[in-house]
């Protein structure tokens, strides 16, 4: 598989006129954008890697949500993160091979509606958001964050997080969410609070987004060894509990 981007040029085509061509992205395959343009959007980068597909054998698609990060990561994780925040690379992919596992994804055909669009196959919102949105950076971005090779299970900290849509939302979409040297820690503490007993739900976990934030505007949170923000997160959820 030929790693490919969509041309600028293309990109802002698309999003222009989103509203009147909304209709072909209930189609079965990506056919009409060569018909559309008179030429195909895509351009080819310098990487190549072996073919792939996504799973979407589960009737609920979040619960493909770790399998398909795995998936992604393990074979895209060279990119660089400027490589990874860039729109037509994901836009590209979504566009050309993986159609199908975004209709799947995000219930395109059902609700084929300028949201749904602009936000999975394309960038819908500001930089940071967009990252963990766009159906196929989401899953390179969740990888990034929480894959740990110093762990004997090196997902063990994305499987947390894929438990549940909303600790993606509340742990990898805080400004506080850009370095795994940050993310990291604090899903270590929060499967440590677990295993002691703790109950672990969605408002715990944003209650713990919002103290980590609070830490990061008294410490320079990138330079705070691990185990600090590891312990100063456990600290604070029992105190709370």
């Amino acid at each position: 598989m030929d790693l490919v981007i969509i041309s600028e040029d293309s990109l802002l085509d698309l999003r222009s006129n989103l509203p009147s061509i909304l209709h072909y992205f209930t189609e079965s395959t990506p056919h009409w954008l060569n018909e559309y343009f008179g030429f195909s959007p895509f351009l080819e980068t310098k990487y190549s890697v072996e073919d792939f597909a996504l799973d979407m054998s589960a009737d609920r698609p979040f619960h493909t949500e770790f399998e398909n990060v795995k998936r992604v990561y393990n074979r895209l994780n060279f990119l660089t993160c400027s490589e990874a925040s860039d729109e037509r690379l994901w836009a590209g992919l979504c566009l050309k091979y993986f159609w199908k596992y975004v209709q799947y994804r995000w219930n395109i055909v059902n609700q084929c509606t300028l949201e749904n669009v602009l936000q999975h196959y394309f960038f819908g919102f500001g930089a940071r958001r967009s990252l963990t949105r766009n159906a196929l950076s989401r899953l390179w971005w969740i990888g990034h964050l929480t894959y740990d090779d110093e762990r004997k299970n090196p997902y063990a900290l994305t499987q947390f997080v894929c438990e549940n849509s909303n600790y993606i939302m509340h742990i990898l979409e805080r400004n506080t969410s850009n370095n795994p040297d940050i993310v990291r820690p604090f899903i270590s503490a929060i499967i440590e609070a677990r295993s002691e007993g703790y109950s672990i739900n969605t408002n715990v976990v944003a209650t713990l987004s919002r103290y980590l934030n609070l830490l990061g505007g008294t410490y320079l949170l990138d330079c705070l060894p691990q185990e600090i923000i590891q312990r100063k997160v456990i600290d604070y959820l029992r105190l709370i509990s």
